[in-house]
């Protein structure tokens, strides 16, 4: 079989001029409709994965991957951190653990301003190292201080190098006359103000160091939880699983309290669950669009079929196979799916690119926690729907060739 002369007659007969080049404009409208229908597509995921992986990335530069802690809001006692400790050291997919002491309060500055916070009491020197951003290795925080995200920071009025009034909402109470009573008010230096990255750690969450949050919260506990860090590689829901398993089993074995273990996505994961069921709805709803390109595809085909019927009966007359002539059909197909997938990957990428670099979508960081949504671009992706696009081209064009192949060649030349 002769595929370069095959690859020239579907060529040829694509781009036809004949009845003033209609054929012609029937084949390039049905290329822009899957470029179309392939570029809404990869624009979608682009910017959906987009979205969902930056919430992941900057979830994972504030918060540890794995959390272990014991249900009810019960401290975590001494003997059992250093069983997490020991646990950690014998599994490969562990690293290292660091207490913490985590607990609600009103925070005050210099604004006059009074904002209810999370005070997030941290060893600061494992747990730089067990979050995927090296920021707050960076700020070399050493000894007793708070770090603030900038929009707390702006609320209170204070930044790096002030002071800040905090008092735990555990130690208040309200007096006959209704006045609000604060047994401990805990003076802490502002070491930094940073930008967490996400809108609602920014204006809710203070780090602090343990002694200040012990002393803040008045109670002589270890920790509320164990920050635990994973090994590259591994997955955090899964070593959650395991870890889980082993706290079960030694709680029922007496060598520790009951505990469990979270992986920090857990938390949100009626989140991502919101997005991923988002995004196949409207992943539906731009597969019609290359559904109805399809349906063009089909025609667009059928006329071409039709308008060179005797050009194919002359090939069939010369000696032709039918091999040849099914090919010549799959072979348009192709070619404009290929077209099509080409050309709308490219327009996605480009696009994709501008807005990233050029025009940036803004979004309210109080309500998406994110200010500007990111395009995430895929080759995989691209590969995957390109080749489900020719695929389904392909296959759409076996109906019109068939059909083509039907006509015996004397019908074809008859009238000719």
């Amino acid at each position: 079989m002769n595929y370069p002369l095959i690859l020239r007659i579907a060529w040829r007969q694509i781009l036809s001029r004949s009845n003033s080049g209609f054929v012609r404009t029937v084949s390039l409208l049905s290329i822009a409709g899957i470029a179309i229908g392939v570029a809404a597509l990869l624009i979608l995921h682009a910017f959906m994965d987009g979205f969902s992986g930056t919430i992941m990335e900057h979830l994972a530069a504030i918060q540890p991957p794995l959390e272990v802690r014991a249900p009810g809001g019960y401290p975590v006692e001494e003997a059992d951190l250093l069983f997490v400790e020991n646990l950690a050291d014998s599994l490969d997919e562990l690293t290292c653990v660091s207490p913490v002491l985590e607990k609600t309060a009103v925070a005050a500055g210099s604004s006059g301003d009074v904002a209810g916070v999370r005070i997030r009491g941290v060893d600061w020197d494992v747990e730089p190292s067990l979050v995927s951003s090296d920021r707050l290795d960076k700020m070399n925080i050493t000894g007793r201080g708070a770090v603030l995200g900038h929009s707390l920071a702006t609320r209170l009025g204070v930044s790096a190098g002030d002071s800040i009034r905090l008092a735990s909402t555990d130690l208040t109470e309200f007096s006959a006359m209704g006045r609000l009573l604060v047994d401990t008010i805990v003076s802490a230096r502002v070491c930094a103000v940073i930008n967490y990255g996400i809108e609602e750690y920014n204006s809710s969450i203070i780090l602090t160091d343990l002694i200040t949050a012990s002393f803040l919260f008045g109670e002589d506990i270890t920790a509320t939880s164990l920050s635990v860090g994973t090994a590259p590689g591994y997955d955090p829901l899964h070593t959650a699983e395991k870890v889980t398993a082993i706290l079960r089993a030694s709680y029922i074995n007496g060598e520790c309290n009951y505990m469990v273990c979270d992986a920090f996505i857990s938390r949100h994961r009626n989140l991502f669950a919101a997005l991923g069921l988002e995004k196949t709805g409207m992943s539906i709803v731009l597969a019609l669009i290359s559904f109805v390109a399809l349906l063009n595809l089909l025609s667009a085909l059928n006329m071409i079929a039709l308008e060179h019927r005797r050009d194919t009966g002359v090939l069939r007359a010369m000696g032709a196979s039918p091999g040849a002539v099914l090919f010549t059909g799959l072979m348009q197909g192709g070619i404009i799916g290929l077209a099509g997938a080409l050309s709308g990957s490219l327009f996605a990428v480009m696009t994709i690119f501008v807005i990233n670099r050029v025009f940036p979508i803004r979004l309210e960081s109080s309500v998406y926690w994110i200010d500007v949504l990111p395009g995430e671009i895929q080759p995989v992706l691209i590969l995957c729907i390109g080749g489900a696009t020719v695929f389904a081209c392909l296959f759409a064009s076996l109906i019109p060739a068939v059909y083509a192949l039907s006509v015996s060649p004397s019908k074809a030349v008859r009238y000719e």
